[in-house]
């Protein structure tokens, strides 16, 4: 009889963030259960947006490590492909550097549209936008988050297969980009110009700019 052993995972502290991960829905769980299951049902019901999408806010401790948990998988599923495609692999803490580099673009991002909102007094606007592209965002990587880590502890993150999470991460973005402007045009009645000028400025150029920077 062969025994077929399973690769072990590349490094301790990996582990911990995954636990790390897995904590976090455990608490918001916790804290909450209805909330929790609304916000995955959301896709398909509108129960999450009637009874809690109203009153939170970008800040919400809900929203806050819903997010979390999305930046933290996306900042893992980065910094190994990062260690593949581009020069920067001398770094011994990708990750950090990762994860560091892709809030900071979130914060700088989200107080620019804010300040813009600011100016054009609509903070209404903003709020709504903010929830929705958050909790859109979060629902869409749900899968990119259990398949990343599924793929990581009984495979481990080849080339090609970490290339494979980038592109299926970059299509689950679009996909949920595409249903927050939806929602944006029908409830705000924003016009396609400015959805358009929005994704040139805040979505598309920024990433331009990174994969040129790191020659990906």
């Amino acid at each position: 009889m062969i025994e077929i052993l399973r690769p072990y995972p590349q490094s301790n502290w990996v582990l911990l963030l995954f636990l790390f991960i897995a904590l976090i829905s455990v608490f918001l769980y916790k804290s909450d259960p209805k909330r929790f299951l609304y916000f995955y049902r959301s896709l398909f019901s509108k129960k999450f947006q009637l009874n809690y999408g109203k009153h939170l806010r970008l800040s919400h401790y809900f929203m806050v490590f819903m997010s979390l948990q999305t930046i933290l998988i996306i900042s893992f599923i980065g910094a190994s492909y990062l260690s593949y495609c581009s020069d920067f692999v001398n770094y011994s803490n990708l990750f950090g550097l990762t994860f560091i580099g892709l809030s900071i673009f979130l914060i700088v991002k989200w107080l620019l549209i804010y300040g813009i909102s600011s100016l054009f007094t609509n903070e209404k606007a903003f709020n709504y936008i903010s929830i929705l592209s958050a909790q859109y965002v979060n629902l869409f990587m749900t899968p990119v988050l259990v398949i990343g880590v599924f793929l990581y502890l009984y495979l481990g993150f080849s080339k090609q297969i970490t290339s494979g999470l980038i592109v299926l991460t970059l299509l689950l973005l679009a996909f949920a980009k595409l249903r927050t402007f939806m929602y944006m045009r029908k409830e705000l009645s924003i016009v396609g110009f400015y959805i358009i000028l929005y994704l040139c400025i805040f979505e598309i150029v920024p990433f331009l700019w990174i994969l040129i920077g790191l020659n990906c």
